[in-house]
C-alpha cells in the first residue's frame, strides 16, 4: 500500500484531528441521551469512526491487513446493533418510545 497522494502530509492528520472531535461530540450523546435509541445511534457511530480510525491507521502505516480487523469490526457492529433492536422489541416497546417514561400512564 502506498500513500503518495497530494497533501498526505496535512490530511491525514486533519482527518485524524477531525475524528477525535467527532467522536468527543458523540460521546456528549452517548451520556446526555435522552433516550435509549439515541444511545444505541451513538455507540454504533462510535464503532463507525473506529472503522475509520483502523482503516486510516492501515493508511498511513501501509499495512494492509489492518483493513480486516475494520472489516471485522464493521460486521460486530451490524450484530451489535441487531441486537439492541430485537432487545427492544422482546421488551414490547418501539425504537420511537424505548428509554421515555410515562409515569406509567397511558393515553387511549
Amino acid at each position: 500500500m502506498n500513500v503518495e497522494f497530494a497533501g498526505a502530509g496535512w490530511v491525514l492528520p486533519l482527518v485524524f484531528a477531525l475524528q477525535g472531535l467527532s467522536a468527543a461530540l458523540i460521546v456528549v450523546r452517548l451520556l446526555r441521551g435522552p433516550r435509549a435509541t439515541d444511545r444505541v445511534v451513538a455507540i454504533d457511530a462510535l464503532t463507525l469512526l473506529g472503522i475509520g480510525v483502523v482503516a486510516l491507521i492501515a493508511l498511513t502505516t501501509a499495512q494492509p491487513v489492518l483493513l480486516d480487523a475494520a472489516v471485522v469490526l464493521a460486521l460486530v457492529s451490524f450484530l451489535g446493533t441487531a441486537a439492541y433492536m430485537l432487545m427492544f422489541r422482546r421488551h414490547g416497546r418501539t425504537p420511537e418510545t424505548a428509554g421515555e417514561d410515562d409515569g406509567g400512564e397511558r393515553a387511549s
